[in-house]
């Protein structure tokens, strides 16, 4: 919550690499300590599902990867 992102709730795709979101769902740029962390995620985006942060390419809203709280 300190980022100001709102988790959603009640989604209705499969939280693992390689399924697409919806493009209706609203992508917010990776926090720097993400990237510090993980400097291969530059240029992806991220939406909070839950407490789990799942990060996504924005060209074709794929999942990526989900980071577990």
């Amino acid at each position: 919550m300190r980022s100001g992102v709102r988790p959603l709730t009640g989604v209705n795709f499969a939280l693992r690499a390689g399924v697409a979101v919806p493009r209706s769902v609203t992508l917010h740029a990776l926090p720097p300590a993400i990237l510090t962390l993980v400097p291969a995620y530059r240029g992806f985006q991220y939406v909070l599902v839950g407490d789990d942060i799942v990060i996504i390419d924005p060209d074709t809203y794929e999942i990526v990867d989900v980071i577990p709280a």
